[in-house]
């Protein structure tokens, strides 16, 4: 069985709790993965996104790896920075993670888990430098569509109510998918274990869809 996991992360400074949770969560999923060679062999990469005020640091993209160490010792160099609005550039990462990494395995898994909402007064009324939506063209449709042809299966990650207009956006043009719950966690141990906890779920799910 391969797999190919992607990470897809907001890393704006209001997640600083749930990077440092998810970084130490990561390096144990990484970790667990190895030992299940050769039964189920991982192929895993990181797409982090802020955004686009803050220049070239709105994405960092780490393509997929089949080495541990080589993923742990990337990943290190991940902080919370950056952000202005209250929306992030959702689509840019996600369009990022679907276009711009080489996916390969027949299983394809995407973990996308953020606290904010894309630009645009579809996904949310709070303050939007962008009211009209990505300032690049992208579209939710679009970006969505793409990862179906790709055959990615998505998982979200939902840690505030911000992203419920997100969400239910989100299933109208994709249909159901699994929005996993990271909401009223606070202590970082509780988080690395439902962060844990739900990447292995993903990858279980994902699996049993392709058999």
């Amino acid at each position: 069985m391969e797999v190919d996991l992607c990470f897809v992360m907001d890393c704006t400074g209001s997640m600083g709790s749930y990077i440092s949770g998810a970084k130490k969560s990561i390096e144990r999923v990484v970790d667990c993965m190895a030992n299940m060679e050769p039964a189920v062999k991982i192929r895993i990469g990181f797409c982090g996104y802020r955004d686009h005020c803050d220049g070239f640091n709105r994405l960092q993209i780490f393509d997929f790896t089949n080495s541990p160490t080589e993923f742990k010792n990337r990943l290190s160099g991940v902080s919370a920075t950056g952000g202005g609005d209250t929306p992030e550039d959702v689509l840019g990462g996600l369009n990022a993670a679907v276009t711009r990494m080489t996916w390969r395995n027949n299983i394809r898994v995407l973990l996308h888990i953020g606290d904010c909402p894309p630009h645009g007064r579809r996904f949310t009324n709070t303050d939007d430098s962008y009211p009209e939506g990505d300032p690049n063209g992208l579209t939710a449709e679009g970006v969505l569509g793409e990862m179906q042809s790709a055959n990615i299966t998505y998982f979200f990650g939902e840690i505030t109510s911000l992203t419920k207009t997100m969400i239910n956006e989100f299933k109208n043009i994709i249909g159901e998918f699994n929005v996993l719950d990271f909401m009223n966690t606070t202590d970082m141990e509780g988080l690395v274990e439902k962060f844990f906890d739900a990447t292995c779920s993903a990858i279980n799910t994902a699996i049993t869809l392709r058999e």
